[in-house]
């Protein structure tokens, strides 16, 4: 086993901050089934404990992988049935490998980074040999030596193929640690019977009430316009900051929106995109600052309900992402290559089309999106994806969102001018949030 680095102490105790106490989560058992319902892998249901002996994932021929609950291959979804298959083929095209499958919380304390922490601390031999991580977690999980760098795992064709944003979900410092296969941005859903077109400028919302997510912590809706129009959120020496005239002009637009009916103050009430797509379902708006993953997540029950860019005054629109990338776990083992072999697999266009269609995720690399099948969806999601560009780290928005969400609270309550709202926010980010 390799020795960990003085960096990984470092982050265990960040982790345990960030996280608190409390018992570690039980991983539930999850039975990889083939597409006609024949069981092909069964994990344990529960985890080892620290010291526990377990087999390790160095066991000729295992792969274990660590994935978050919505993305497991669940043989009650689409995207799960479709991810069971692919896992099945591969074993059969590998005899003697079994793919083993454990469960662990997007975040929080059992979660997957603070999981792979803990395991390479006190019990490396439950460490698997892929981890799914969202960027922000891979980057810290590549800093403390965790992940090992991708560079002659992964064909360079495929790694330039992964749109911009993408590459930069992949990349910590410059170097390839991830391999993103799963996207999400935030985008404007509207029902096509009030819009048969894309309203791509604000001008062009003149029918029925715009809902977006008001009251979220990271106000990606409102930060995404403020980028669109040039802001900032750095100065020039890196520290936090926010151009006061650029947000005033943002804030504007939505002033200009409640001004005229189409904005109402309920919109603070929603606090992520889950909400807001509720409201344009149960036909509460015409229009909403959703994500993609909602409204590719009800494709089959999305008649009537198309997807675009949100509008701008008349600048180019962006879309602003994130996603999920595979990584191998730094065990010292001979199990890399058998490890990348099964990600090269699941990120060929033909397979990953496949799957990303059905779970409603958008794909993170070109050729993917060519292989779709419904070629509506595509078009929709081949327009957001050209403008996709990636969010601010977590770090980044829990300086930026509070004082962002606050000043367009105070702009649509009819609190304060724009200008107002917007000077009281860049001195709030100046000071640290």
């Amino acid at each position: 086993m390799p020795r960990w680095p003085v960096r990984l102490i470092c982050l265990l105790a960040l982790v345990a901050a960030a996280c608190g106490s409390g018992p570690t989560a039980t991983a539930p058992a999850v039975t990889v089934t083939s597409a006609a319902g024949t069981p092909a892998v069964t994990t344990p249901a529960q985890t080892a404990a620290p010291g526990t002996a377990e087999p390790t994932s160095s066991a000729p021929g295992r792969l274990r992988l660590w994935l978050p609950p919505e993305l497991t291959p669940d043989v009650n979804t689409p995207g799960g049935r479709v991810l069971a298959a692919q896992f099945q083929a591969f074993e059969q095209a590998h005899p003697g490998s079994v793919v083993e499958i454990r469960t662990k919380a997007a975040t929080g304390v059992g979660g997957l980074l603070n999981a792979l922490v803990t395991a390479a601390n006190v019990a490396p031999s439950i460490l698997p040999d892929i981890v799914a991580l969202r960027r922000d977690d891979l980057a810290l999980a590549a800093e403390a030596g965790l992940v090992e760098p991708l560079e002659g795992f992964v064909p360079a064709a495929t790694l330039a193929d992964l749109y911009p944003f993408a590459q930069g979900l992949g990349r910590v410092n410059g170097v390839w640690v991830g391999l993103p296969f799963a996207a999400d941005a935030r985008v404007l859903a509207y029902a096509t019977t009030f819009y048969p077109t894309p309203p791509t400028l604000w001008s062009d919302v003149d029918v029925g009430v715009y809902v977006l997510p008001g009251g979220e912590p990271t106000a990606l809706t409102l930060l995404s316009g403020y980028l669109a129009r040039g802001g900032t959120l750095a100065d020039d020496a890196g520290a936090p900051h926010l151009d006061t005239s650029v947000l005033a002009a943002t804030l504007q637009e939505y002033q200009g929106l409640e001004s005229i009916g189409r904005l109402p103050l309920t919109t603070l009430d929603y606090v992520d995109a889950a909400g807001t797509w509720q409201a344009l379902r149960q036909r509460q708006a015409a229009l909403v600052a959703t994500s993609a993953q909602q409204f590719l997540g009800e494709q089959g029950a999305s008649g009537g309900v198309a997807m675009t860019l949100l509008p701008t005054a008349g600048q180019p629109s962006l879309a602003l992402a994130d996603g999920w990338s595979w990584a191998l776990v730094n065990l010292g083992s001979d199990q890399h290559t058998l490890a990348a072999e099964l990600l090269n697999d699941l990120l060929a266009p033909a397979q990953h089309a496949v799957w990303t269609e059905a779970a409603g995720v958008l794909p993170t690399r070109a050729a993917t999106l060519a292989a779709w099948k419904n070629a509506h969806l595509a078009e929709q999601a081949g327009v957001v994806l050209a403008r996709a560009q990636l969010q601010p780290a977590g770090a980044v928005l829990g300086v930026v969102g509070p004082a962002l969400r606050q000043a367009l609270a105070e702009v649509v309550s009819g609190r304060a001018t724009p200008f107002a709202a917007a000077t009281v926010a860049a001195e709030a980010v100046a000071g640290g949030g």
